[in-house]
């Protein structure tokens, strides 16, 4: 049975208000052991999300079993009837305008499973090709379907996939260095170029030195940058993080916060965050969210919109398992371009930003891949260095970008150029 009829099957058992989230999802992957590619997978869900209303008070049930779809809405309700009312619920969002977009390019459509082994060879050989001992990585390839309706008239779906590359590559010289490289787009694109790069990567890091602790300028590639930003910042600009007073950024609309600009865009062709519509069923938009700087709003979906009495900005995120919350779609960082430093480090990678203060903005992360920068060339490979500070001061005094804008997987982000506490 399709989605759709399967999510209109399932509305038609609730007679209050309500709404029904459907996802299908079918994986086709490949796991990398050394230089072997291991037995392929391929698994397809199909889940069911159920939420029911009467007045303020809300039942939420789940299922993956379709053939299970009336107890599911009769789960939500017995939920519903043990509830405490929600007073600043208001109401499900009423039917929009959609826009649709290309979402995926369908070629996608026509990768086999025996295509995708071959792109993990492709990475596996232009990795040795390159002068890497391949260690491990994984290909996929995923196709979603999501359907959402509602007692209040919305009624929408959308497909859509993505492509998936990673290796992870060893060199061994007088030490053993390690680098990795990856892509994941809504095209197709080289899997070779992804194992080249792991291969130059691992080369480029060998013989590493120990560095000396200092305040230095440095330069955080796109990788640093999406997983310290990720870890850190990016909730503080969600409505909920301020209506719960776990913003930093709470009242400060129209507050300079950085030199950077920092825009939320659901609606780029083929982007990776890219979607008709939210968690919702309201419409994706572009949202200027830092202008120069300067905090223009934050990030709703629909339940915060109506509490602040805003629109939504269309970044409701939801699977089937779960109630909608907030968050983002294709996270697009620029700023003003400078040449680069002349005297500092250049860090391509961060290890253990997870750890870092979610509500302060502290961190302390290991730097797992870099280099010390003198008269603006690379000298040296660095290694046991750790970075430290607070989220907020370094994006105050960001002094620019650098390079090109890569998409780490929905944040796309030039390198940043910054001055940070860097300990040997």
């Amino acid at each position: 049975m399709e989605l759709e009829k399967i999510v209109e099957k399932t509305m038609n058992f609730i007679d209050s208000d309500g709404d029904v989230f459907g996802q299908k999802i079918k994986v086709i992957s490949y796991d990398i052991e050394k230089n072997n590619v291991e037995i392929g997978e391929e698994k397809e869900t199909i889940g069911i999300g159920v939420r029911v209303f009467e007045g303020k008070k809300q039942g939420f049930s789940f299922t993956n079993n379709i053939n299970f779809l009336e107890e599911c809405v009769r789960t939500a309700y017995k939920v519903l009837n043990v509830s405490r009312e929600r007073e600043d619920f208001d109401s499900l969002p009423s039917p929009k305008k959609i826009k649709k977009r290309n979402l995926v390019d369908n070629s996608l459509y026509s990768i086999s499973s025996e295509d995708l082994m071959d792109f993990s060879i492709d990475m596996i050989q232009s990795c040795e090709e390159a002068g890497g001992t391949p260690s491990s990585g994984s290909t996929n390839l995923t196709y979603h379907e999501e359907a959402i309706s509602t007692s209040t008239g919305i009624n929408l779906s959308q497909k859509y996939a993505t492509l998936f590359g990673y290796i992870s590559s060893i060199y061994k010289d007088n030490d053993v260095s390690t680098g990795f490289d990856f892509n994941i787009m809504r095209k197709t694109f080289d899997f070779k170029e992804i194992g080249k790069k792991a291969a130059y990567k691992a080369k480029e890091t060998s013989n590493a030195k120990k560095i000396e602790s200092m305040y230095s300028e440095v330069i955080l590639e796109p990788e640093a940058v999406s997983s310290l930003l990720s870890n850190t910042f990016i909730s503080h600009l969600y409505a909920e993080s301020v209506d719960k007073d776990r913003s930093y950024l709470k009242g400060k609309i129209g507050e300079k916060i950085s030199n950077l600009t920092m825009i939320d865009d659901g609606t780029i062709d083929y982007g990776v965050g890219t979607s008709d519509f939210d968690g919702d069923g309201n419409p994706t938009k572009k949202n200027v969210i830092l202008e120069d700087g300067i905090l223009k709003q934050y990030l709703y979906d629909d339940f915060y919109a109506k509490k602040f009495g805003v629109e939504s900005t269309g970044n409701s995120d939801r699977d089937y398992k779960s109630l909608p919350s907030i968050g983002t779609t294709n996270f697009i960082i620029d700023g003003k371009k400078i040449e680069g430093i002349k005297k500092g480090f250049v860090i391509h990678e961060l290890r253990g930003a997870h750890t870092a203060n979610p509500i302060s903005g502290d961190f302390s992360v290991e730097i797992s891949s870099g280099f010390y920068i003198n008269n603006g060339e690379k000298i040296h490979p660095i290694k046991h260095g750790m970075i430290t500070g607070n989220i907020f001061e370094l994006l105050a005094n960001v002094k620019g970008v650098h390079g090109e804008l890569k998409d780490t997987g929905g944040l796309i982000t030039p390198s940043i150029v910054c001055e940070v506490k860097v300990i040997g």
